[in-house]
């Protein structure tokens, strides 16, 4: 497996006596490609039992593994649609009536039937305080909602 050195990586030598490691003045700079695979190595540590992950090189350097990062694959593609042509991409505004503005449209439809009872009105001032619920009900959800649709056009 190949890595890379992230921060500057002291090599470590194992010392048998204490079962921990030592730092020696050999070091690996920054961005320096290795290869080597992790290991875990039981030691101690303060006296007490201590499981060390270390990245060991073909090289047999041994290197703390906090300081090395994995090299990771990377695809590359010019266009959304993966060909080499360009590709459009639009972020549209979601669809008009969708579920959740019907529902905190009905919601304030209700709202506003309630509080229109509550107040003792009846017949159209009935109908008035719905409709301005139901309003104010998806003019909320329109206010708050800023989900955008994705439209990809195809490259030709």
């Amino acid at each position: 497996m190949e890595a890379v050195v992230q921060q500057n990586a002291k090599v470590l030598v194992p010392n048998k006596e204490h079962k921990n490691f030592t730092e020696t003045s050999e070091e690996l700079p920054i961005g320096t490609i290795v290869e080597g695979e992790y290991k875990s190595i039981k030691g101690l540590r303060r006296g007490k039992p201590f499981s060390y992950r270390v990245f060991i090189t073909d090289k047999g350097q041994i290197i703390y593994s906090n300081k090395i990062k994995e090299m990771e694959a990377t695809e590359v593609t010019l266009g959304a649609d993966s060909s080499q042509s360009s590709t459009t991409v639009d972020l549209i505004p979601a669809e008009t009536y969708k579920t959740s503005r019907i529902l905190f449209s009905v919601a304030g439809a209700i709202g506003g039937y309630a509080y229109s009872k509550k107040r003792g009105c009846t017949g159209t001032t009935c109908t008035k305080y719905a409709v301005i619920g139901g309003i104010l009900g998806y003019a909320a959800v329109y206010l708050f909602d800023k989900t955008k649709s994705v439209q990809i056009t195809e490259s030709k």
